[in-house]
């Protein structure tokens, strides 16, 4: 399929419309020598100028000033062309982007699985993740039409569909769900005889191990500490973390890739939705989606791990649990599960927390520093990899208020969520676990910062009062101390941000926009601005995109082909 690629307009060439000019054609000698004097001048003068702010540049910040006309991945403004036409078939209206009604609905497809067999879902089973404009019609329950094919024949399937909508946001996370042929090769989506064809996976039948964490985009992610603390707790606990990445820190990425290599965790890309090519007109997508499509790809986790999973959890990275009565989150979830009937998922409340990294209190032993909290000797900053001590940080943990919760299901009773419980499931089933709660450290606290945050989201914390026990902890801090040795992480750490910078700036965003309001739009971080700086790269995904014929009542677009990129910069 021919991809049809987002290009900036070039500008037009002038044409020269004084070529006749009657003045111009008098003493053409005389006016050539005095041009040329002027424009050696001018070109005299730049050269120079250029040359000092070179020089200033050099020895000055870091920062690196983003015009106002740039564009970020998977964005799309009203300059934006396709294929060397303005893109007049965007619409930008912002008084009917939830009432407006279009020729045809588009869809982007994000993932697809197939199931050969299925505990719930039946034998040569496919599930469609997708995101649909749901003001067209009544998006919950239609059915789409598929195609599947073998070597031999080809099998059309109704696929009946469930939401995942909220009513603020013109796109909503649906899966679609048939059964198809035998040895599928081939999916392609049918309406009214016109097909195209869509990528597909072969869904997961293992897992590395029993529970599955997953985690919702990360986008510009920075906050290393909490993923330290995160990832070393579910590896204690017995679970595997499955982590969506839009973008993140170069360095940071680094060490995420050393703990996948180590089996802690998958990284799973998340790339932008685009449409390259349109005949009828649309809405964006990521801007009328709600934050970042984190419903498609928590869906998305559900989907791939159904066969292969006995729990899956569905978490922010800065959600963490701590099992209480428990060595396991499978003997912790399983004991819970058998509390209520006909539980469908278990939720748990999130408690408000802080955390201070900041500096901790080690002791020097045989030459080497180690964590002693309770003699207190030299003080070294912990905003650095090598020097991250995790009594300390749990230590300075302070607690507020409880806030909505998060779930964990056994998959086969679920086959779409969104982005806290499923609305595809009545509350009664729903078992509200009340201790533990997630220790959610939404409020990190630098000891050499500024701190913006403080002011920014302003709680009553207390004392933590949550419970981790201390031999925990211990097997935790070893753990980490065992890893950072790693001469390969080791490295790395020195090359971790020690100062937060895009994380203030993207929860004042938040703020401004969503945070502790009632919706007015669909929430997203889509007119975030985020500067950029020389000195603070980041990994971004891309992937190949394409838009498939123009097909009533849907219209497709997809994605294949995903790729760490460093060529965007740090944006969502």
């Amino acid at each position: 399929m021919k991809q049809i690629n987002v290009k900036y307009s070039p500008l037009p060439h002038i044409k020269d419309s004084y070529a006749n000019h009657p003045y111009l054609c008098l003493g053409k000698q005389k006016l050539f020598i005095l041009s040329t004097v002027i424009v050696i001048i001018f070109l005299l003068y730049c050269s120079k100028k250029s040359e000092l702010f070179e020089t200033s540049t050099e020895s000055s910040s870091h920062f690196v000033e983003t015009e106002s006309s740039s564009i970020s991945p998977g964005f799309v403004y009203s300059d934006v062309v396709f294929n060397g036409t303005k893109a007049d078939l965007l619409l930008t209206n912002e008084s009917d982007r939830l009432t407006k009604i279009l020729p045809v609905s588009h869809v982007f497809i994000v993932s697809a699985y197939y199931y050969p067999t299925s505990k719930s879902l039946g034998k040569n089973a496919v599930a469609i993740n997708m995101v649909v404009d749901s003001k067209n019609f009544k998006v919950d329950h239609s059915n789409y039409n598929i195609v599947g094919s073998n070597e031999t024949h080809s099998e059309l399937s109704v696929a009946e569909s469930q939401s995942e909508a909220i009513k603020m946001c013109r796109y909503a996370p649906v899966v679609a769900r048939a059964n198809s042929v035998d040895r599928m090769s081939k999916l392609e989506m049918e309406s009214e005889g016109v097909k195209v064809e869509i990528p597909f996976k072969l869904a997961r039948y293992t897992a590395p191990k029993p529970v599955i964490i997953c985690i919702s985009p990360q986008f510009v992610a920075e906050q290393w500490q909490i993923f330290l603390m995160h990832v070393h707790v579910a590896h204690r606990f017995g679970a595997h973390m499955h982590i969506y990445i839009i973008s993140i820190v170069n360095a940071f990425f680094d060490l995420m890739k050393e703990y996948e290599t180590m089996g802690y965790l998958t990284m799973e890309k998340w790339v932008k939705m685009k449409i390259t090519n349109s005949e009828t007109p649309y809405f964006e997508l990521n801007l009328n989606t709600e934050l970042r499509n984190q419903a498609g790809a928590l869906s998305d986790c559900l989907l791939q791990y159904k066969e292969a999973a006995e729990f899956i959890a569905f978490f922010d990275m800065d959600d963490i649990l701590v099992p209480l009565n428990y060595p396991t989150y499978l003997q912790e979830f399983t004991a819970e599960w058998q509390v209520q009937e006909n539980t469908t998922s278990l939720i748990y409340g999130r408690r408000e927390h802080e955390f201070v990294k900041g500096m901790i209190h080690v002791l020097i032993r045989s030459g080497q520093v180690l964590p002693d909290p309770v003699r207190p000797g030299l003080k070294l900053n912990s905003e650095r990899l090598s020097e991250f001590n995790f009594h300390e940080l749990v230590a300075s943990l302070r607690s507020s208020l409880v806030k909505a919760g998060k779930s964990v299901v056994k998959p086969a009773l679920h086959n779409s969520t969104w982005i806290h419980v499923s609305h595809r499931e009545a509350a009664s089933t729903r078992h509200n676990v009340a201790h533990p709660r997630l220790i959610h450290v939404q409020r990190p606290i630098q000891k050499h910062g500024n701190n913006e945050i403080k002011a920014l989201w302003k709680f009553d914390f207390k004392a933590f009062n949550e419970t981790i026990k201390e031999e925990d902890i211990q097997a935790i801090e070893v753990d980490i101390w065992r890893v950072r040795n790693i001469s390969s992480i080791a490295e790395i750490g020195t090359r971790l941000p020690s100062v937060d910078y895009y994380f203030p700036i993207v929860f004042k965003c938040y703020l401004d926009e969503f945070y502790g309001r009632a919706l007015t739009k669909c929430p997203n971080a889509e007119r975030c601005k985020l500067p950029q700086r020389s000195d603070y790269k980041c990994i971004h995904t891309d992937a190949e995109y394409f838009s498939g014929p123009t097909m009533k009542p849907f219209t497709y677009h997809f994605s294949d082909n995903p790729v760490w990129s460093k060529d965007y910069g740090c944006y969502q």
